[in-house]
């Protein structure tokens, strides 16, 4: 899909499913682009559109590049944050003299975010500040992930740490906390990632040679958004640590839950031991055992089983075992 953002009283208007590129265009947004409208766009700017291969290539020189005049970055942005699904995706933003173009096979929310803000009156971008608003609205979506993922480990934090009488009237499935965290900890890794691009591209953006594309302004706000970048960085990697403690604490809990089932199972055999040796002495069929001709010998040997399995027991509540 093709959609070509035209200035037009001092805003941009949207020109959706756009056949042609009219003269005024600004920004030029593909959508997962047909053939035929790669061809277009290549004829109508005179840039070799990349590929969606080329695109997730990973290397800086295939990623930030100059050609004839033209420049290419493309950067890995986040999308279905949402979701318990998010993916994150390589984007190309080619930034000609008076245009720029956008190659995406995802759709980030910052993008309808900017899309709508960039239609309003006022709203009266050339193409380096097109960019800017753009790479602008992806950090911004990045630090609200950032923010929201912060509070879902505040939670994650309470529901591990629960004293014990709280956690024996709600039963912790362990379980289901630890894949819990490995999402927290996936979608983390995945805003690293996306930052880590947009920090390389905004770098790459603010030491080239931009002519007469941008003023002060504009690298002003290019200097911003490292900035910005570099905090959210920051603060990712801090709850990237968090993310860890959280599991070491977690699996820790794990093993102290299983140790006490251990201790619970060991205990009981221990106090049903001595009854069981007891009650095989009296089984035994020997001819000549004193008390098979006791009146009381049936009840002496149950109160013996009882009082073998009530001291032991008594002894490990004293001792704080139980």
């Amino acid at each position: 899909m093709l959609d070509v953002y035209v200035r037009q009283d001092r805003r941009l208007n949207r020109i959706a499913g756009a056949t042609g590129i009219p003269a005024g265009a600004v920004w030029i947004d593909m959508l997962r682009p047909t053939p035929d409208e790669e061809t277009l766009v290549e004829q109508a700017i005179g840039i070799d559109v990349p590929t969606h291969a080329e695109m997730q290539e990973i290397e800086a020189s295939s990623r930030l590049y100059q050609d004839n005049g033209s420049l290419f970055m493309t950067a890995t942005v986040l999308s279905r944050t949402d979701t318990e699904e998010p993916v994150a995706r390589p984007i190309t933003f080619v930034l000609t003299p008076d245009r720029l173009v956008t190659i995406r096979y995802s759709e980030p929310r910052s993008f309808e975010l900017f899309a709508a803000r960039c239609q309003k009156p006022g709203a009266d971008e050339d193409a380096a500040g097109v960019l800017t608003g753009l790479l602008d609205a992806v950090i911004d979506r990045a630090a609200d992930t950032l923010e929201r993922l912060s509070v879902e480990m505040d939670a994650l934090s309470v529901k591990v740490f629960l004293p014990r009488a709280a956690r024996r009237q709600s039963e912790i499935e362990y379980q289901d906390v630890l894949r819990e965290i490995g999402r927290k900890g996936e979608l983390n890794a995945k805003i690293q990632e996306s930052l880590l691009s947009i920090g390389r591209l905004a770098t790459y953006l603010g030491q080239a040679t931009l002519g007469g594309r941008t003023g002060k302004e504009v690298r002003g706000r290019i200097k911003t958004l490292g900035r910005d970048v570099t905090s959210l960085t920051d603060h990712a990697h801090f709850l990237a640590d968090r993310v860890t403690f959280l599991l070491d604490a977690t699996l820790g809990m794990i093993s102290n839950e299983q140790n006490t089932i251990i201790k619970i199972v060991s205990i009981a055999t221990l106090v049903f031991l001595p009854p069981t040796v007891i009650a095989s002495i009296y089984g035994m069929n020997f001819h000549f055992m004193p008390e098979l001709d006791w009146p009381w010998g049936y009840p002496f040997a149950l109160s013996l089983m009882a009082t073998s399995a009530v001291l032991p027991y008594l002894v490990f509540r004293r001792i704080g075992w139980l």
